[in-house]
């Protein structure tokens, strides 16, 4: 059993949804300088921001006398003291949500790749202009193909590479496999996978069946070496550093769902104007009068018929 985190970002003007940090650690540090086991990449929040812990006690958070502050439960902290967690708990810092989730089942721990992965996606969503944000890519170092870059879509996506032109990056190369190895773009970075290739793939001297790539990583399929890079990577390094600003930190609203329509039937005549609630023996105005009428005639036509009869 471990502890997870589920992170958003308020400064976003979208959501690509929570930022998960699962960890089997007993001390779990929160800030945006370098090392920190959450990073969290905005100036609001402080280099080194907050420590959660696991004690006798159960959980504790402890705000390390930040610029902006620590809230549990929308109630900013005491510095320094230790503030009991519970499960499901909301803590707002910088300009971030985190919802903590005790004693839950975790597989892989986070790692520093990951840490780094999921700070460059939380930096990608919390520009001004995400959508203007540069994309991931992957370059060829060597080869017909060199200085070429193939830049990565939105997750999620996987791409093939390999010798055969059906792949979505195709490389000229023999000692290729047709489908040599795949690219997963998701939303905590960017995995790659061999697919059973007869000349591997490598990182340095070692052979990797799957890695969460990082910022410069170098890798070779074949005789081919390619370079992965994220540009957010720059922003994110330039936030380890410098002061804190203290600023009105915002925090996440959950949008308000838009009205279910009514549904109406297929060829459903419309409802009228002014509905009309009248009873089984009730009258209509129009067939008043044509009751009334026709009482008149029937009247007339017996005191002729009466009048034919006395003079006859």
């Amino acid at each position: 059993m471990g502890l997870r985190l589920l992170v958003r970002s308020c400064w976003a003007s979208r959501s690509d949804g929570d930022a998960v940090y699962d960890f089997d650690q007993t001390r779990i540090t929160i800030g945006r300088g370098r090392g920190a086991d959450v990073l969290l990449p905005h100036r609001a929040v402080s280099i080194r921001h907050a420590t959660i812990e696991h004690g006798a006690k159960g959980y504790t958070i402890v705000d390390h006398d930040t610029t902006n502050g620590t809230r549990v439960q929308g109630a900013r902290i005491v510095p320094g003291r230790d503030k009991p967690l519970r499960d499901g708990d909301r803590i707002d810092l910088g300009g971030f949500t985190i919802l903590f989730r005790a004693d839950v089942p975790v597989g892989r721990g986070a790692s520093s790749e990951r840490t780094a992965s999921l700070a460059r996606r939380l930096a990608r969503v919390s520009l001004d202009e995400p959508t203007s944000a540069p994309r991931p890519c992957v370059t060829v170092l060597n080869g017909p193909s060199e200085g070429r870059a193939f830049p990565l879509p939105d997750p999620p996506a996987r791409l093939t590479i390999g010798r055969d032109d059906a792949c979505d990056l195709p490389l000229a190369d023999a000692d290729l496999s047709r489908e040599h190895a795949e690219l997963e773009v998701g939303l905590d970075g960017v995995w790659l996978r061999d697919l059973g290739s007869k000349n591997g793939v490598f990182m340095g001297e070692l052979r990797i069946d799957e890695r969460l790539l990082d910022d410069r990583d170098e890798v070779q399929l074949g005789s081919s070496v390619l370079r992965f890079e994220d540009p957010v990577s720059a922003v994110v390094a330039a936030l380890e550093d410098g002061e804190d600003v203290e600023v009105e930190t915002p925090g996440w609203e959950e949008p308000e769902p838009d009205p279910a329509p009514v549904p109406v039937p297929v060829g459903a005549a419309p409802p009228p104007a002014r509905p009309v609630n009248r009873s089984a023996n009730a009258v209509a105005p129009a067939d008043m009068v044509i009751y009334v009428l026709a009482s008149v005639v029937f009247a007339l036509s017996v005191l002729g018929l009466i009048w034919l009869f006395r003079s006859g």
